[in-house]
């Protein structure tokens, strides 16, 4: 049933076969990399936001506490007006980023946190006003004992409650990174299983659909090879029998009926070259198209692995923002310990916090730069896949030259063809004139001749297109019967001598 199909279909199958394996491997890996780009829009987007302002809700809290201090401990009026003015400036900040926060989306464990987050604002502020009072009244030993036995306690509480928020988002990007992890390794290993057999089954189509092909241009080119033979073997002896008609009109009668029924067989065999000829044109024109086609669709594969390759690239960009909002969070960390340092024993539990806030951004950047680390090794398989469909698309755009190349080769065949049919022609009518005017045949024995002649070069220039045909679909030159060499060779030493045709003896038909 296969053999039956057009060569067309063959190659439409061919490359049907090939789009579905690319279609299902290109799904694939859009699914996947969508499945990514949502988790990793949930830690850039959400959680990222998230840790941010708890960040900035954490960092006020500190400077809170800082100028609560600064107005405890120091009796200038103008350091007092600055932290006053400072500490006002950072509870409006840390009002707005707890009310940003409070509208994201987030988890029951998160609310709970969030309502124990805003007691402990409530409770601190409540202290910090008493304290702030006694401190500009100047009752500074009062608002120290304040300071240190609820004041500093509260706050200290309410850092620690900001601290478990940052660190129920920073569980919430573990989990999603190894998520994103895992999605990754079972997407490469599928695509790898998925990407061998379609390489095998792909190797598989192509060499059946090869070998379908090949094996019909082999039958039409050992069909024109033998057309080739018959044709020069005709024509040597139309040469052979022209030299002879001089010698008597006896056996020139018998010599132009052999001639024209050796010139009717050649007319046959031409007629049927031409035939094989125009079929072979028409299916090398099916080639030519159908590698258009595939060339084509080749160009639109290699586009949206691009597209996928640039998606890969602003995911990486994103890894690089949280990276870099992780580093700002260690400098703050660190500008903390220094302020605390500053103050002595009364800032040693800030010290302390400020050690685990850096911790917390130290660890953020690791598990970002893990990411991102993920995201190239996911950028550098999307540029091999880029390179391999740019490598197909040269082999398709090489297989379109070539098919362009025997459907030029088919053409040239045919033309000729059409000329041996003319050439025929005139001989067989030459022959009619020969025998019904037998007193001219020692002038009609020249033209004869050299109509003879002629053909014996249309039937080498014949063969010289068989051999270029069959080198190039065999890889070897089609080789000449003994017969057929004998024949040429006598012909160009005037040694041949024709022997009257026998009918029972006529070469077979093409």
């Amino acid at each position: 049933m296969r053999n039956n199909f057009k060569l067309g279909i063959r190659m439409a199958l061919s490359y049907s076969y090939l789009m579905v394996i690319i279609v299902v491997l290109v799904g694939f890996a859009v699914f996947n990399m969508k499945w990514i780009q949502e988790e990793v829009k949930g830690i850039v987007y959400i959680n990222s936001d998230k840790l941010e302002l708890s960040n900035t809700m954490a960092k006020s809290v500190l400077i809170i506490g800082k100028n609560i201090r600064g107005i405890v401990l120091f009796n200038d009026a103008i350091r007092m007006d600055d932290d006053n003015r400072e500490l006002e400036e950072s509870i409006e900040k840390y009002n707005e980023a707890y009310q940003s926060l409070k509208n994201m989306p987030m988890s029951e464990a998160e609310k709970q946190l969030l309502d124990k987050i805003k007691n402990d604002a409530d409770t601190a502020r409540d202290i910090n006003e008493q304290v702030i009072k006694l401190g500009l009244a100047n009752q500074d030993a009062q608002a120290a004992e304040i300071l240190i036995r609820q004041a500093t306690p509260a706050i200290q509480q309410w850092i620690e409650d900001l601290d478990k928020y940052v660190e129920i988002q920073d569980n919430f990007n573990k989990v999603a990174g190894a998520k994103v992890m895992q999605i990754y390794k079972n997407s490469l290993v599928l695509l790898l299983a998925l990407g061998g057999i379609g390489i095998f089954l792909g190797i598989i189509i192509a060499f059946f659909i090869t070998g379908g092909i090949t094996g019909t241009i082999t039958k039409i080119v050992s069909g024109l090879t033998k057309s080739s033979a018959q044709l020069a073997t005709a024509a040597t002896q139309l040469a052979a029998t022209s030299q002879q008609l001089s010698q008597g009109s006896a056996e020139q009668a018998s010599s132009i009926e052999e001639v024209s029924s050796t010139l009717q067989e050649a007319l046959s065999m031409l007629q049927q070259n031409t035939e094989n000829t125009e079929q072979a044109a028409a299916l090398s024109g099916q080639v030519k198209e159908s590698s258009y086609q595939g060339a084509g669709e080749m160009q639109e594969m290699v586009a949206s692995m691009n597209e996928i390759k640039k998606s890969s690239d602003r995911i990486a960009r994103i890894i690089k923002i949280i990276d870099d909002i992780a580093f700002q969070t260690n400098l703050l960390a660190l500008n903390a310990a220094i302020e605390a340092a500053r103050a002595g024993e009364a800032g040693m539990g800030f010290a302390v916090v400020a050690e685990e806030v850096r911790n917390l951004a130290l660890r953020s950047a690791q598990a970002a730069k893990d990411t991102a680390s993920i995201i190239e090794a996911n950028i550098e398989i999307s540029g091999k896949g880029v390179a391999v469909a740019g490598r197909v698309h040269e082999v398709l755009a090489e297989i379109t030259n070539e098919a362009k190349r025997v459907n030029q080769l088919m053409s040239s065949i045919s033309i000729a063809s059409q000329e041996q049919a003319q050439g025929v022609n005139q001989v067989t009518t030459g022959m009619i004139q020969i025998e019904t005017v037998t007193r001219q045949n020692a002038a009609n024995a020249e033209e004869s001749s050299s109509a003879a002649d002629e053909l014996n070069a249309l039937a080498n220039n014949m063969q010289e297109i068989v051999n270029q045909l069959s080198l190039w679909v065999n890889g070897k030159i089609t080789v000449l019967s003994k017969k057929t060499k004998q024949l040429k060779q006598g012909h160009r030493h005037g040694e041949l001598s024709v022997k009257p045709m026998n009918t029972s003896e006529k070469d077979p038909p093409v």
